[in-house]
């Protein structure tokens, strides 16, 4: 049976029919790619360590050192230990002895990035840069096999979709889990695409490869799954690239062939003796997908989240160029502008599926999670650019009419991307009135995921603050970047940061409260009005989009809320403090006396007794 021909290709069978833009490609995506990495070295050079990536690196470190693999079992090694590589020959400390015997990752983590023998810029420096490779290998790969489909002019708007998209910059930048496994999904089924081409065992390889590469990344690599098997049985059903004689065999040696190699990947990152550690990360991993984590949406607050989740938080934090021409592609894919039919559900059975798959998730904490759809995605709208032929070569007109509203769109995409450097993590379109506006809507890693130190000490020290309160959610300590701060009661801190004896003391000419986006919110709170008073008031900063700074100068209402914040979560010294700071404000400040009434009671009841 001869081979359909896909649709990008001429009467001769040249790609593109003498397009000049052939010639271009290669350069036009190099300089895209350093697009990519320059937004990847701006968005790494300002922020701060995020909720878990001191996990993350610390962990990595140790698998490489010990092959023991008691930190951080929830997330398989590979993406941790290719970060951690070159601390290798840093010659780093790392905090061995009895946290290490308890298997404390988070003050582990704290230790190793903030408190080693090179700052901690350079150790996040560099595991960042790690991630950055990996997304310009992805970059590069997407590039190339939108070439293939769609010509060079397809291929360079879906690299530019890529590049362009604040989320990808963001989530390229920094040692965690996401970008890694979109990037061995997507080879895998690139590389199945490119066997059903001109099978052969290096490609079968090439797709072990990367199926374990995606299962040593992240579990919810088993999404890939359904993807492949659907994939197989395209193969079967459209007998490509096989004869109609002898189908069933050879799908079956693939599929067994790269799940043994997928395997061997996986065990390797384990280092051929941690494959407990594997078994344990998944269970808490299906665990956690089917407890469910608590999650912001709109006001609203969820443990099994919404059904929506992923595709409303798409829509509101993708630029709106983008959004338009993700449409237009859709469009042209139901008017007839279509390629072969191999290649269009190699595609777009990756993208159904794992909308599918997240529209049923409980997990609701990020676009993250969407991730891997991205590259699939923006590979489609590659349609829209290219050359004559086939359904195109019919609607001359619309191929011509196409182009410079795709230009607009990404021109659009250009300004978005400047305005928002290098806060890309905050980014949300003008649809909810930028990344202002957006703690209204998302939170968590949409906003804040400890991010903003820096934003935060840079505003502190343009003020001339010598100290402030300071509130924030995550592990990722204001401190260990300049900001020196009375401690406010946030969610997730760890002990070191709640037991340091710094006060703000009486006199200053102003008094300045900063609380992070998940904590004004009172995400990970069992009170979700914990701090809802100001929400109630327009903060006069908002550094890095993620911190709300409110004035708070000689407000004795203020100081007094805050004492009695300090008395529920048990900060007795912090409580007696503000309290009396509060009455001589204010001497008749009811809250303030009922506060230190409080304190005496507990601290006159017998041991054992409720609130002794």
């Amino acid at each position: 049976m001869a081979r359909e021909q896909p649709s990008i290709l001429n009467e001769t069978g040249a790609p593109g029919g003498g397009d000049p833009w052939e010639s271009r490609a290669g350069p036009a995506a190099l300089a895209l790619m350093a697009l990519l990495t320059l937004q990847g070295l701006l968005f790494i050079g300002e922020s701060s360590q995020t909720s878990d990536e001191a996990v993350h690196i610390a962990a990595g470190y140790s698998y490489l050192e010990t092959a023991d693999f008691r930190l951080n079992p929830e997330h398989p090694p590979l993406i941790k230990e290719w970060a951690a590589l070159p601390l290798l020959l840093l010659h780093v400390q790392f905090p061995w002895g009895p946290l290490w015997d308890q298997g404390e990752e988070w003050n582990i983590g704290r230790i190793f990035v903030h408190e080693n023998r090179i700052p901690n810029d350079m150790i996040l420096l560099v595991g960042r840069l790690q991630v950055l490779i990996l997304s310009g290998l992805l970059g590069w790969f997407l590039f190339r096999w939108g070439r293939a489909l769609f010509g060079a002019r397809g291929a360079l708007l879906a690299l530019a979709l890529y590049v362009l998209d604040p989320n990808v910059v963001a989530h390229s930048s920094l040692v965690t889990t996401d970008l890694g496994v979109t990037l061995f999904m997507f080879l895998a089924v690139y590389a199945l695409w490119a066997w059903s081409e001109r099978p052969g065992p290096v490609r079968v390889l090439w797709c072990g490869l990367a199926v374990g590469g995606a299962f040593a990344s992240k579990f919810t690599s088993f999404w890939l799954l359904p993807i492949l098997l659907l994939l197989l049985v395209v193969l079967f059903a459209l007998r490509t690239p096989l004869s109609s004689r002898s189908r069933v065999l050879p799908l079956l040696v693939l599929a067994a062939c790269v799940a043994v190699v997928a395997f061997a990947v996986v065990a390797v990152t384990y280092a051929g003796v941690g494959m407990k550690a594997y078994v344990v990360g998944l269970e808490r991993g299906l665990h956690h997908s089917g407890m469910g984590h608590k999650a912001y949406m709109m006001g609203q607050y969820s443990e099994d989240g919404w059904w929506y989740y992923f595709l409303y938080a798409y829509l509101i934090k993708t630029p709106i160029g983008t959004l338009l021409i993700v449409a237009a592609s859709i469009a042209a894919f139901l008017l007839g502008r279509r390629i072969r039919l191999k290649d269009e559900l190699f595609v777009g059975i990756p993208i159904v599926v794992l909308v599918l798959i997240t529209c049923l998730w409980k997990v609701n904490i990020g676009l993250r999670h969407l991730l891997p759809v991205y590259p699939f995605l923006y590979l489609a709208t590659g349609r829209l650019l290219a050359p004559p032929g086939g359904a195109a070569a019919r609607r001359p007109r619309a191929a011509w009419a196409i182009a410079p509203g795709v230009l607009a769109c990404l021109a659009w995409n250009v300004v978005e991307a400047a305005s928002i450097a290098p806060y890309h993590l905050a980014y949300f379109n003008e649809l909810v009135g930028g990344p202002r506006q957006g703690h209204l809507y998302l939170l968590d890693s949409n906003l804040d995921w400890g991010q903003s130190s820096k934003a935060l000490r840079r505003y502190v020290e343009s003020e001339n603050l010598p100290i402030i309160y300071c509130a924030y959610s995550g592990n990722g300590d204001p401190w260990y970047y300049g900001v020196r701060y009375q401690w406010a009661p946030g969610s997730g801190n760890l002990d070191n940061a709640k037991e340091r004896p710094v006060r703000v003391p009486e006199g200053l000419p102003r008094e300045m409260l900063a609380v992070s986006a998940m904590v004004l919110h009172s995400v990970h709170f069992s009170d979700t009005d914990v701090w809802a008073p100001l929400r109630r008031q327009t903060p006069i900063a908002m550094p890095g989009y993620s911190y709300f700074i409110f004035d708070i100068t000689r407000n004795a209402d203020a100081h007094a809320y805050i004492a009695s914040l300090y008395l529920s979560f048990g900060m007795d010294d912090y409580a007696d403090y503000e309290a009396h700071r509060t009455l001589r404000l204010d001497p008749k400040s009811a809250v303030a006396l009922a506060v230190l009434d409080k304190l005496k009671e507990k601290a006159t009841a017998p041991p054992g007794a409720p609130g002794g």
